[in-house]
């Protein structure tokens, strides 16, 4: 190259918490930096997360006076990562991780607090687990502070508007939707007072692109990395349908997702028969794309436990064009319940750690995934109690949407599941329900799913018979949250490596653009959030030192 369009010393490629952070932490070095996004907003797939960020030994759990054991923290995250972390990157993730979250508060203004009350995933039944203190959120935000970045950045169509964690769970949580306080839900969405994903992305984008003056390009994908003498030395993106150089002086950082609207990769990584996305349409694998280009390596952990769901799309729905994905919790619900085609159970409806495994399990005999896909179950006290989708109780369900009937047998039929068993797994379902007992997989026993899908005014949140009719059901696809199984190999700079195991000069990626090998085989939620801004920073640092 010997023209270019732009020439700075980092470039970011992305515009969620590991792009940002980068951009920030590479400045703060004395760097200049540059973030480029695919999409036409800024905050990526962080924006539509709840905002949570599993910190372990976090400053917020020190200052109140209650610190995190680190002995207990290496014990649960050994137990998530089920042997499959590389003993190096999970070690510097737990160790730079509350580094990072102390300086986004010092240095960025993000006014952390943490979720109280909220236990880790496997509290109390895994060694090292806590009660409360590990979750982080942000306070409300006023999105006025963005100025002209006000518009555009993302808001989140899966959680609640204008509120915190702490909110929604003294409002019940997921399942007592009819219990929120919608009036003042309303007067903070009019003032633009953001929570959880949004809330979050909107102190990032303000300490970067306002408060640092980074530049930030929208609509700007990067198609290929510019390589000269082995080492990336800037990228070719496009803007406004014209090719668009941008020199990196000192290293090019991605942090542009995985490839989740990739359906081609995304079915043969994560190895299921189907795959759709809760994630903007924009996040297509351009990681593996830009990285295999120039011999990037790939890591790879476990698919069957990590961040994601079964879910359904509401016909209509759509953000930025294409179809909109929900995860589906109304199986922790009571009066629900989970059955494969056989009409069987086959695990905890309110834990996705139980079942999620067994969607992916694999029966050699009859060469077929025996529990997918999975059908959600319902009865009419459901209906009067609980919201399905954005469906309240008394809003009529369209018959495109749901399946009903009568009688279980009849529901069977129209959702080609085994009449017969389904019969007896309902009848059998009932009788431990009706006692708020699950013998088979002990439903409700895990403080963490009755907190986010349980209904509290019930003995066992997460349980009740189904036994009204008319019965309803629907078949559920799977649906990423942009976690995925394969990533991008990186090391503890977050240098990309290439398949001959060396770095590849000026070349980082982070978040969920790098494999998860500082994490393993089992995945908590706030981790994905957590592994974007730590090794963004790392990165910017690295990059902005001289790599």
């Amino acid at each position: 190259m010997t023209t270019w369009d732009l020439e700075v010393d980092v470039v970011a490629v992305g515009s969620g918490l590991g792009a940002l952070t980068a951009a920030m932490a590479a400045h703060d070095e004395g760097s200049q930096a540059v973030i480029l996004e695919k999409a036409s907003k800024l905050g990526g797939v962080c924006a539509y997360s709840g905002g949570e960020v599993f910190v372990c030994c976090n400053h917020k759990m020190a200052e109140r006076g209650t610190p995190d054991s680190p002995e207990a923290a290496r014990a649960y995250l050994g137990y998530l990562a089920g042997g499959y972390a590389d003993p190096e990157l999970a070690k510097i993730l737990f160790e730079t991780g509350p580094v990072v979250a102390r300086w986004a508060e010092e240095k960025c203004g993000v006014r952390w607090k943490i979720i109280e009350n909220f236990p880790d995933y496997h509290y109390p039944h895994a060694p090292g687990t806590a009660a409360a203190g590990r979750y982080l959120e942000v306070e409300l935000f006023d999105g006025a502070q963005l100025g002209p970045w006000q518009k555009k950045t993302y808001g989140t169509p899966h959680m609640p508007p204008g509120i915190i964690h702490d909110e929604l769970f003294a409002w019940g949580g997921l399942a007592t939707i009819t219990q929120w306080n919608f009036a003042l839900m309303g007067k903070r969405v009019a003032k633009d007072q953001r929570g959880m994903g949004p809330g979050m992305m909107g102190y990032f984008v303000k300490a970067a692109v306002i408060d640092r003056g980074i530049p930030a390009h929208v609509d700007t994908p990067v198609r290929e990395l510019v390589v000269e003498g082995g080492r990336v030395v800037g990228v070719r993106a496009e803007k406004a349908g014209k090719a668009f150089f941008v020199r990196a002086r000192k290293g090019v950082v991605l942090a542009i997702g995985g490839y989740d609207w990739n359906k081609r990769l995304a079915k043969q990584y994560e190895q299921l028969p189907e795959w759709h996305s809760m994630c903007q349409p924009s996040v297509e694998g351009d990681n593996i794309v830009l990285g295999g280009e120039i011999g990037a390596s790939l890591g790879r952990v476990p698919n069957h436990n990590l961040g994601m769901f079964f879910g359904y799309r509401i016909p209509g729905e759509e953000h930025d064009g294409k179809p909109l994905y929900r995860a589906s919790w109304e199986g922790g619900y009571p009066h629900a319940i989970w059955v494969n085609r056989a009409g069987q159970r086959f695990g905890d409806e309110s834990f996705y750690r139980d079942y999620l495994p067994k969607c992916h399990a694999w029966d050699g005999l009859t060469q077929d995934h025996p529990n997918y896909p999975p059908f959600l179950i319902f009865d009419q006290q459901y209906r009067e109690k609980y919201a399905f989708a954005t469906y309240l109780p008394g809003m009529e369900v369209p018959d495109e949407v749901l399946a009903r009937a009568n009688t279980p047998r009849e529901l069977a039929a129209r959702l080609g599941v085994d009449g017969d068993m389904l019969e007896a797994t309902i009848a059998e379902f009932n009788i431990g329900a009706r006692e708020g007992k699950d013998p088979a997989y002990g439903r409700g026993s895990y403080p963490w799913a009755a907190m986010m899908t349980g209904d509290k005014s019930r003995p066992n949140p997460n349980l009740g018979p189904l036994d009204k009719p008319p019965y309803y059901g629907i078949q559920l696809a799977p649906v990423g949250v942009g976690v995925n199984s394969v990533g991008l190999e990186t090391d503890g700079f977050a240098r990309v490596k290439h398949v001959r195991g060396h770095a590849i000069g000026g070349l980082y990626a982070c978040g969920n653009s790098a494999a998860a090998l500082d994490t393993g085989a089992g995945y908590q939620s706030g981790l994905s959030n957590l592994r974007g801004m730590t090794w963004g920073w790392i990165a910017g640092r690295h990059a902005a030192r001289g790599g």
